[in-house]
């Protein structure tokens, strides 16, 4: 790799670094910047990009997009070796945006990468939220079923009604756990959907990536109908080569599933083909 300019800014010689340090931790078969190239633009589903662009994004000479980060963050974290810890995405995403917003004063450099480190903590606390709230829900669903339960019991025998089926097709889960699935996929979507029309692409990029990780396979198959309705398509396909590329295959098997239930065949197909690889 070429040296690093020590003229260029500090922000970017600080990315350029951190992705530096990460290429020794790509699994092989991606030893040359072609290669990178190529790999990138087939998992993300994105314009194949030049040789001369992967090297200035390792030189420092251009700064990496988010999602070209994510990209390489998940590549390292396949193919690291023990010792290597890689850099965590939050980390490099705040130094992205650090690069991207370059100034001479240093103490708008300290408030830049608070800005940026305040937005990395705001997703992981949406992403907490997500799993509390159906906790609770399920928790509140539960406690139901149970003082439900402890009425019949005190009834005689003979006044007891016979047990009828839910008004609703009976899928995986109940009426309840539905509704949160549709709850947390139409924050998501929304939020995407904004984000979209405003170009930032590497918010899209984070809250999908966080999205994946965070949300059950029937709220992700949710989020991918949100996104089709929408006509965001480019999302949606990103979403499900990140889910397929990142997430357990007990997890994209159950994505499929439900991505099957809703008549999505194509993007189920999609998806397993990409866990394939």
């Amino acid at each position: 790799m070429a040296a690093i300019d020590p003229g260029l800014p500090a922000g970017n010689r600080r990315l350029a670094e951190a992705l530096r340090s990460m290429r020794t931790m790509l699994p092989p078969g991606l030893a040359t910047y072609t290669a990178i190239a190529t790999q990138a633009a087939t998992d993300c589903n994105s314009e194949r990009l030049s040789k001369t662009t992967i090297s200035r994004y390792f030189s420092g000479k251009l700064i990496a997009p988010g999602w070209f980060i994510c990209w390489l963050h998940a590549a390292a974290q396949h193919g690291q070796h023990a010792g290597s810890p890689v850099p965590p995405l939050e980390e490099l995403l705040v130094l992205q945006r650090s690069a991207n917003d370059p100034t001479d004063c240093s103490g708008c450099n300290r408030l830049i990468k608070e800005l940026g480190r305040s937005e990395a903590e705001r997703l992981t606390a949406t992403s907490r939220r997500w799993h509390l709230e159906r906790a609770l829900a399920e928790c509140l669903d539960k406690s139901r079923r149970v003082c439900s339960g402890a009425g019949a019991q005190d009834r005689p025998s003979s006044h007891r009604w016979p047990h009828s089926p839910l008004p609703v097709p009976y899928h995986r889960a109940d009426r309840q756990d539905e509704l949160n699935d549709i709850r947390a996929a139409e924050h998501v979507t929304m939020r995407v959907s904004a984000l979209t029309s405003e170009q930032n692409h590497h918010e899209v990029t984070a809250t999908l990536s966080n999205a994946g990780a965070a949300l059950s396979p029937a709220e992700v198959a949710a989020v991918v109908v949100g996104l089709r309705s929408r006509e965001v398509r480019a999302q949606a396909e990103t979403l499900l080569q990140g889910y397929a590329r990142d997430q357990a295959a007990d997890d994209v098997m159950g994505l499929a599933c439900s991505l099957l239930e809703y008549g999505l065949l194509s993007d189920a197909e999609k998806l397993l083909r990409a866990a394939i690889k």
